[in-house]
């Protein structure tokens, strides 16, 4: 099974469709190609039949890069290409595996591999959500729903609509007047929704691995009891 992840671009990409001249010299065509394709900006580049000969994705620092870096093209441009279409990357729709155990976060200019186990806890901010890994965080835009949904259920737990945290996150739960609170390991307290009681409380007696049993040891603790 796959889901599908969707995420604002934040940088300037464009999409270059280029269709051929159908006399143009074949050193012509392959000098074009190969000035796009060993451009360090270039992402990627495909050779393709139908209504054009070759599409490309260009990661431009900014407008003005892109047009001078084109009109450096220009000369091979005018021999070779009898049309071009230039579109620019808004959002994108990438499919992962639903199994796949690791989150893709950006850091600067690369994507950094996030494991599920590694993650400690993701909270809602406004139309994005952070997740936050070892006193890292990072900004994602995404919706709580469509993010827990690509977590495990056996390791993860929605506490209340705002926030999702690794059962083994969680410190101890202290019930206080009238209503369940969830301590974290970063020194936090997370109310937990009544909504989400039932599946919480669940999760704390569940069957451990010998490796996360040392992590929900004593989890339950009732004020009302001491």
């Amino acid at each position: 099974m796959t889901y599908v992840h969707q995420s604002d671009c934040d940088e300037l990409r464009v999409i270059l469709c280029l269709e051929f001249h159908p006399h143009a010299e074949p050193h012509d065509v392959a000098a074009l190609k190969g000035a796009i394709i060993d451009s360090s900006n270039t992402l990627h580049s495909v050779e393709t039949t139908g209504a054009f000969d070759f599409m490309t994705e260009v990661a431009a620092p900014d407008m003005g890069w892109f047009n001078s870096w084109w009109k450096g093209l220009g000369n091979l441009i005018a021999s070779v290409v009898s049309r071009c279409e230039k579109s620019f990357v808004c959002r994108r729709f990438v499919s992962r595996p639903k199994d796949e155990q690791a989150m893709w976060v950006r850091e600067a200019d690369e994507l950094k591999r996030v494991d599920h186990s590694l993650i400690d806890k993701v909270v809602a901010e406004g139309d994005y959500v952070r997740v936050y890994s070892q006193g890292q965080s990072w900004l994602l835009h995404a919706t709580m729903h469509s993010l827990f949904q690509r977590l495990s259920e056996t390791q993860f737990i929605q506490l209340h609509r705002s926030i999702i945290v690794r059962n083994g996150f969680i410190d101890r739960l202290v019930h206080q007047d009238s209503h369940w609170v969830a301590r974290l390991r970063d020194g936090s307290s997370e109310r937990v929704a009544k909504s989400h009681v039932n599946e919480t409380l669940k999760m704390a007696h569940l069957p451990m691995t010998e490796d996360h049993s040392s992590n929900v040891r004593h989890l339950v603790d009732s004020q009302t009891d001491r």
